[in-house]
């Protein structure tokens, strides 16, 4: 992948290249879990393959080359360290005909960082104002130097609405009736958080001609009704989550591809007894089997020994200097002899008992999880399954209790494209708090240091070298293990093609701008 640097494009980020130039779909379905409302502040879940990101579009994507293209700004300029400036294009209008400003952007962005949002998380602490300081220019500043925004507006969840609309529609923005008002190929007709949404192109969409006239998309109460439903020709694609199940229910093979954003880790809460020593996390990371809990997982996945992927890294550096960082990283091969030798350097040389926080997501994480405890116990750990719902473990991790966050088989999902911050959520000193996610409360003066310092730094090869410490660091304290990237999939009926699926589709704008006809 290509240094993401700011910069312009000119027709390179056009949408209308690929599958929307194939024949015309009348109809497609897609099958989804519910969306509770199209309000980003109030929920995000979903938004960046179902409803939202159709209607919504970002400033900026990636393109398939993994350069930052223009969507609706056509330009964009970093004038010093502490400010980015992007020009929006002229004549774009939303699916009511108004056009679309500066200020419809700087109110959306300053919506969704409001505290409480549920989308505040994409905002930098460091970020302190985002302006229209002229019709067509949006100005964002910081207090210090932040490299990693110069990717954040390609996510999903920056869909920019009209503000306008919003004004119109206080009291019930993004629910059913007002829903939302965007510039996509899409306009939203109808919403209903129980049964799901319809969708009709826009006949006036600034991009071209849209390839596909409706989207329906159902909601499903789990991915068994979901697959039993692209049996039957019900719908036809969806993004399961246990794709094991969802293949052999569905009968479809799954469309894959490399995922460098969605990782399966076992995190260890270092203030609490057993993980609270070095060596008995040392001893989980030599004991975990990464290739057998793939398959407990269901597959589709690869083996991650770092917390940022070499695909993440690859924007730094070419793929020598990023092997040429990794080869310098502590690793932990399966090895039951070196883990048994670091339980006994241990605390807990007779072993520990633990209890393990189990998603109720699915069941991919009840079985993943029972594999675990099982080469846990092989090293004196002795585990008990304590199921929890995804609420239950939210309010856990970010609790105030920060002792009582239990270890766990987990799934993360990357925030951002930026190598930096994409996990940045997951470590440090600062994030170690109430209302915040990192599970370990691992964080050191030294890697907070470091944690600042890649965000501050914007020469790619320095970043490398930085984030090559911080890896270090992170490896020889080993407060979670990383076990597998899982890999980017879709289930897609035979009658479609995706021209450019990949591990960062999320990040491409109007996804389904490349579904054609097979």
């Amino acid at each position: 992948m290509a240094v993401l640097a700011a910069g312009c494009s000119n027709d390179d980020g056009a949408p209308g290249d690929g599958a929307s130039k194939s024949r015309p779909i009348a109809k497609l379905t897609l099958g989804s879990t519910p969306v509770s409302t199209l309000d980003y502040t109030k929920n995000n879940a979903g938004y960046g393959s179902g409803v939202g990101s159709l209607a919504l579009e970002p400033l900026l994507v990636l393109g398939t080359d993994g350069k930052i293209k223009p969507w609706l700004a056509e330009s964009w300029s970093q004038p010093d360290a502490t400010t980015y400036v992007y020009q929006l294009r002229k004549g774009v209008k939303f699916t009511d005909g108004n056009e679309l400003k500066a200020s419809d952007a700087a109110f959306s962005l300053n919506y969704y960082r409001q505290p409480g949002s549920t989308n505040a998380y994409n905002f930098p602490s460091t970020l302190t104002s985002i302006t229209a300081t002229e019709p067509y220019t949006l100005t964002i500043k910081f207090s210090e130097p932040n490299a990693a925004w110069a990717s954040a507006p390609t996510r999903a969840a920056m869909g920019i609405f009209e503000q306008s609309h919003f004004e119109a529609h206080k009291e019930t923005f993004g629910n059913p009736g007002t829903a939302v008002v965007g510039t996509g190929p899409w306009k939203v007709d109808s919403f209903n958080p129980t049964a799901g949404a319809e969708l009709s192109k826009n006949a006036t969409y600034w991009g071209g001609p849209v390839n596909i006239d409706r989207i329906a998309v159902k909601f499903f109460s789990n991915e068994t009704s979901q697959a039993i439903a692209f049996r039957a020709h019900e719908i036809d694609m969806a993004f399961p989550f246990d794709n094991r199940s969802f293949a052999s229910t569905a009968g479809t093979k799954i469309l894959t591809a490399p995922g460098p954003g969605d990782q399966g880790n076992f995190s260890m809460n270092v203030l609490q007894a057993p993980w609270d020593d070095v060596h008995v996390r040392r001893a989980v990371a030599y004991a975990l089997d990464k290739e057998s809990l793939i398959k407990a997982y269901g597959g589709y996945a690869q083996p991650l020994d770092t917390l940022i992927s070499p695909g993440l890294l690859a924007q730094l550096g070419s793929k020598n200097d990023v092997d040429a960082t990794l080869a310098k990283l502590t690793d932990y091969p399966f090895d039951l002899g070196k883990a048994k030798a670091e339980m006994a350097q241990s605390k807990y040389p007779n072993g520990a008992d633990a209890t393990l926080s189990v998603s109720d997501s699915g069941q991919t994480f009840a079985t993943t999880s029972q594999a675990i405890a099982a080469q846990l116990k092989e090293i004196g750990i002795r585990v008990k399954l304590d199921v929890q719902t995804s609420a239950a473990n939210s309010a856990e991790v970010t609790g105030a209790d920060r002792k009582a966050i239990r270890a766990g088989f987990s799934v993360w999902g990357a925030v951002s494209a930026d190598p930096g911050e994409a996990f940045g959520y997951s470590i440090g000193s600062a994030n170690a708090t109430q209302g915040n996610w990192n599970a370990t409360n691992w964080g050191t003066p030294q890697a907070d240091a470091l944690i600042a310092g890649g965000m501050r730094e914007s020469d790619p090869s320095k970043r490398l070298a930085i984030y090559g410490d911080l890896l270090q660091d992170f490896a020889v304290d080993v407060p979670f293990v990383p076990l597998f990237l899982i890999d980017a999939t879709a289930a897609l009926s035979p009658e479609y093609t995706w021209a450019h699926f990949d591990g960062f589709w999320r990040f491409r704008g109007p996804w389904a701008l490349e579904i054609g006809k097979a």
